[in-house]
């Protein structure tokens, strides 16, 4: 073995050397970039997704609220009342977004209070509802909107103002007995019509 044998070797390792590990710095950049495209556009979807389904999550609750409410007055086999309250335990003031489920009989039990909480949520009843101030069942199962004993149909409206105004609220309606929600759009998240 001589002396070429050895600088053979030697010479072999430098050409066959791996590459340094890394990124170089143009490599690094054209990602940034990339993934800056990518979260510009994927973000504000994300934020729709998620706007949307609060809205869905609470007009859910108001739903429970509603059944739980029909449910009771089966249950007790007398009327029961969902309303408005200021307090956690009368049916006053007239935002709907804190409710309370009790007994229609004076100082009758409270069964339970809802809040409905989320960055631009409204809770709206239609104008039936509100002559009372209180959607209400009786011991078969039957709707009461407000006070008059004739009005079996109500509306109640949970919408937001942090999505366009095509898809911003849902309209549970409230018909005899019958409940059911339908997506709709409200302009300034008004009350919805009587159902």
């Amino acid at each position: 073995m001589g002396r070429n044998a050895i600088q053979t070797g030697v010479a072999g390792r430098r050409a066959g050397s791996p590459r340094p590990v890394g990124f170089t710095l143009i490599e690094l950049m054209v990602t940034i970039a990339v993934l800056a495209i990518v979260l510009g556009i994927a973000v504000p979807s994300f934020q729709g997704i998620t706007n949307r389904n609060r809205l869905t999550a609470i007009t859910n609750e108001v739903v429970g609220a509603v059944q739980l409410t029909r449910m009771e007055a089966i249950r007790r086999n007398q009327r029961v009342v969902m309303c408005p309250t200021t307090n956690g335990s009368t049916c006053n003031g007239g935002d709907w977004t804190r409710i309370v489920v009790r007994e229609a009989v004076a100082g009758g039990d409270v069964i339970r209070e809802f809040r409905f909480l989320g960055r631009g949520i409204s809770v709206n009843a239609s104008s039936n509802i509100t002559t009372g101030n209180q959607l209400s069942f009786n011991s078969s199962g039957f709707a009461r909107a407000g006070t008059n004993a004739a009005n079996t149909t109500g509306a109640i409206r949970v919408c937001t103002t942090v999505l366009g105004a095509g898809e911003n609220a849902r309209d549970l309606q409230v018909a005899v007995s019958r409940i059911s929600v339908t997506p709709t759009g409200s302009a300034g998240c008004q009350a919805p019509g009587n159902g």
